[in-house]
């Protein structure tokens, strides 16, 4: 089977791949027709269809198959590794032919779209028996990576979203759906950055777009987000991106739409609106969708304001599937159902910056904490809960099954047991959550439940093939008709006495055969006590067999009685079913109930073991006060070996330089600030002993490097661009995490432009900030600007070995470590030894040019490269050279020598010793 990334390469952009065969001299069904050859009826009929949908491998329903012909066998037998054979010839052309067999499509026909395929499933549409000729077949649906056609397949949480974007003069508009949960819900932007990133916030399936819709920088980025998550891009004409083109499938989506007041504000929003219901429309085959939520117009005034590529670099949100356990949201999901995993993750899309919102939350993971025996008795009810939003779905789709409506009625259930939790602790805090689920939406989904349990069957095997789908007992005429299935001789001994009773003949039999099927046979020495009613039907040489109507109706309801079982119980199935969509809402209300409580949960269950704290959040009063604050992802990994850090930033002084040694744990203090500061505003308890916050507006983090080839950008000027959007946008209620600014040039640009950017914030931005540096030139800048303070992580030299404490303290650090960490890193100790002389050679460089600036104004030569050690005291510039260990050792060494009492040969044994030490 190939790997993803061989398919996004194959087989995307509507089959390309479908070219590359031509090349190579395959025969296409389009060659065959070309040269003439008449077709077979059902390959006519085949070629029709398909060139109704020439962008998509159709899958053509024979029987108990699925079958596909030419090019697409050839492609399809590719993907899914699987043989490919042929079916007769039409002229001198073989038929390649490649098959799935029709119980077996969920785990087909999805490995086609992860590869980038469309798939138009072609189905039998009237019943062979009726047909005349050939049998009438059509597509019922399309699937595409946007729409799965296994709605049970992929892992808890995952979501499908289908987006589309439409830029009209400053604005930009996105629409996106998830079909298969029925989340459906548009945004406005006026910067094109945010609406990129919200592209990948979404991570879609699936991108609607026209030929040449986006231009310049922003098609360079939308291509690049797009190839990250491999986005199936789906082109559509330009016409669907209008109203007159869209306006009766935004109506099966969005009911009455023109009369919504948000989308008449924002009409530009259904020139994004429409191509998602023209192409859900035109894929589905439906006539209305009532798994659907309401669309909803989402609004970022009340959100902290955080990039995906931040949350990403802070390890917050995973960068791919395969490191979901090892990012903070994997940490955090100890949610049991698949609805609070998806809404855990958009809980951490959408911080707050509501406190009102925050302490609500808050409130809720209290009342947890406060009662945990009503904590395990939700978790317990959690387990039996089934993804209600895929089975709301799996009805609109015809795709539901006994199982799904039973685990929507169990799920029901759930939701009462929870909230009958929720009343029996008295907890006020849960009063938030009980509210999300009115009394009458929950009497109606365990009205419904009810009848779901009363006629479904639940043992293993149930189905309507088996006639066992519908609990006997529940319908009077299905119980008749599952007799009359089951076994005849029931109702027939009851039959034969009856006629026993009225004829007066014991010895009176019901017998039946292939020929003449039902009959009752008598003895001749009884025929005269035979019953006037009874119509005889054949002679023997001693007995006569007779019928009579009711058993001719017997007879019939017998040899239709499978049938008619079968119809019976998928009547009252698909009635129960209907019902279910007719109430689409009362079970979204639940969906989302069980979700939010699922989340809460899962915060409380992380805040009990792992030890976090409440969090004062303020909206009047921005500043960050930690006490004994951890990063959890790295105190899960070393546990009690981690050392705790205390912070305290201000709005009046916002500003912390952060300076010290690679390893002593900066990046660490920086991140675990950020994520405290994150986590406090979606509502969760956080890592420390004590924290208080102020509610942010953005949170900015720009840590280590990268490049961006794709685009052209050096390591240099991605940091750059970072930093300038950091700069345009932060305000006094922002949190910025900075590290290493400046480090992608030569020491007097960087340095110049760290300090700039480290006085532009202290000085006009004033934001919260943590600015980490190897520039110790920035020491002196900070101490003297009443807005800052100077932090480092503490160490302890001992016999030049260096010890990394971890403590974060109020201090400039007094030197850098370099040439130890890279002893550490294991750099050998030649190198290192050579290294260190050159340090000092450029040491006692520099300071002659102190002194030669001094002479000359103070002007140093340009293309002397400042070292990691130097200082700015009173804006001069000075040195104090670090002799190296190696030199300072050979130093005592000589110094201890005794030249009086030394022998010649220990001379000479010195001085080897000596010289082996220079060597190694």
């Amino acid at each position: 089977m190939l790997e993803m990334s061989d398919h996004v390469t194959l087989f995307r952009h509507q089959f390309q791949m479908q070219k590359l065969f031509l090349r190579g001299a395959m025969v296409t069904l389009q060659n065959v027709v070309d040269s003439g050859v008449k077709l077979t009826p059902m390959m006519e009929q085949y070629y029709g269809i398909k060139q109704q949908y020439p962008d998509c491998l159709l899958l053509f329903r024979m029987g108990d198959f699925y079958e596909v012909f030419f090019e697409d066998a050839h492609l399809t037998s590719k993907v899914l590794n699987i043989s490919l054979t042929h079916r007769g010839k039409l002229g001198d052309f073989k038929v390649p032919m490649a098959g799935i067999p029709h119980h077996a499509a969920n785990a087909y026909v999805d490995r086609l779209t992860e590869a980038g395929l469309k798939v138009a499933i072609c189905e039998q549409v009237e019943d062979p028996k009726d047909a005349v000729g050939i049998v009438k077949r059509a597509v019922t649906q399309l699937a595409s990576p946007g729409l799965p056609y296994n709605l049970d397949r992929g892992e808890k949480g995952e979501r499908h979203f289908i987006v589309c974007a439409h830029q009209e003069d400053s604005h930009y508009f996105l629409a996106a759906i998830d079909f298969t949960t029925g989340q459906f819900e548009g945004r406005i932007f006026t910067d094109a950055n945010a609406l990129l990133d919200q592209i990948r916030a979404y991570a879609p399936k699936e991108f609607l777009s026209y030929p040449k819709q986006w231009e310049g920088k922003v098609a360079t980025e939308l291509e690049l987000a797009l190839a990250h998550f491999s986005t199936f891009k789906n082109t559509l004409r330009q016409e669907y991106f209008s109203l007159e083109h869209t306006g009766v499938n935004i109506e099966k989506l969005i009911p009455n739409f023109k009369q919504d007041k948000t989308l008449k504000k924002h009409a530009a929003l259904l020139k994004c609106v429409g191509p998602i219901a023209y192409y859900i429309c035109a894929t589905q085959q439906l006539e209305k969708f009532p798994h659907l939520q309401p669309f909803r117009m989402i609004a970022l005034d009340s959100t902290l304001k955080v990039s995906v590529a931040t949350l990403e670099g802070l390890e917050i949100l995973p960068k791919n599937r395969e490191q979901y356990n090892q990012s903070l949201l994997g940490f955090f999901d100890r949610t049991q159902t698949a609805m609070g995993s998806r809404s855990l993750r958009q809980h951490f899309l959408r911080p707050s910056s509501d406190c009102k919102v925050i302490e609500s939350r808050q409130n809720i993971i209290k009342a947890f904490l406060s009662h945990p025996t009503a904590m395990m008795e939700i978790s317990q009810h959690l387990e039996s809960v089934r993804d209600i939003e895929r089975i709301l779905a799996k009805a609109t789709t015809g795709k539901i099954n006994a199982g799904d409506l039973l685990n929507l009625a169990l799920s029901s259930q759930m939701a009462k047991n929870i909230q009958d939790s929720f009343v029996k602790s008295g907890q006020k805090g849960f009063s938030s959550l009980e509210k999300m689920l009115s009394q009458e939406n929950l009497k109606t989904a365990l009205q419904l439940a009810s009848e779901i349990n009363l006629l479904i069957n639940d043992e293993i095997g149930a189905s309507l093939d088996k006639g066992n789908l519908i609990k006997d007992g529940a319908n009077k005429s299905r119980d008749r008709l599952a007799k009359l299935a089951k076994s005849a001789d029931g109702e027939l001994l009851k039959l034969e006495e009856k006629y026993r009773e009225q004829s007066g003949i014991q010895k009176l039999r019901i017998k039946s055969n292939n020929v003449n099927g039902y009959f009752i046979e008598v003895s001749k020495s009884h025929t005269n006590k035979v019953p006037k009613s009874f119509d005889r039907r054949q002679t023997l040489v001693n007995s006569e067999r007779y019928i009579t109507a009711e058993l001719l109706d017997f007879e019939k309801e017998v040899l239709t009685a499978k049938e008619k079982l079968e119809r019976v119980e998928r009547e009252l199935f698909k009635e129960l079913v209907s019902k279910v969509e007719s109430n689409s809402q009362v079970f979204q209300a639940i969906a989302a109930f069980l979700g939010n409580v699922d989340v809460y949960q899962s915060l409380a269950s992380i805040a009990l073991t792992e030890n976090f704290v409440a969090p004062t959040v303020s909206e009047k009063n921005i500043g960050i006060e930690l006490k004994a604050a951890f990063h959890p992802l790295i105190k899960t990994k070393i546990g009690e070996k981690f050392i705790p850090h205390n912070l305290n930033l201000s709005s009046q002084v916002p500003f912390g330089l952060i300076t010290g040694p690679n390893m002593a744990g900066k990046t660490t203090v920086m991140r675990e600030v950020a994520i405290i500061q994150f986590l406090a505003q979606i509502g969760s308890f956080v890592p420390a002993e004590e924290a208080k916050v102020g509610a942010c507006d953005f949170l900015f983090s720009r840590l280590g490097a990268s490049d961006d080839i794709q685009s052209g950008q050096s390591t240099f000027m991605v940091e750059m661009n970072e930093t300038a959007e950091i700069i345009r946008h932060a305000t006094p209620r922002s949190l910025i995490i900075l590290d290493e600014v400046g480090r992608g040039t030569s020491t007097y640009d960087g340095l110049s432009i760290a300090w700039a950017v480290a006085e532009h914030l202290m000085n006009k931005t004033k934001a919260l900030t943590l600015f980490a540096t190897h520039y110790h030139e920035l020491i002196d800048v900070v101490e003297k600007n009443s807005f800052g303070k100077n932090l480092t992580v503490k160490t302890q030299t001992h016999n030049s070995e260096v010890h990394f404490l971890y403590e974060l303290i109020e201090s400039p650090a007094t030197q850098s470590f370099g040439l130890y960490v890279a002893k550490l890193a294991g750099i050998p100790q030649h190198i290192l030894k050579r290294a260190g002389v050159i340090l000092s050679d450029l040491e006692l460089k520099h300071a002659e040019a102190s002194s030669c600036a001094k002479n000359k104004k103070d002007v140093v030569p340009a293309s002397y490269q400042l070292s990691f050690l130097e200082t700015y005291p009173d804006g001069k510039l000075v040195t104090t050279p670090v002799i190296p260990d190696h030199l300072r050792r050979l130093q005592d060494d000589l110094a201890n020598i005794d030249l009086m009492t030394t022998t010649p040969i220990q001379a000479l044994i010195k001085l080897k010793e000596i010289q082996d030490n220079l060597l190694h």
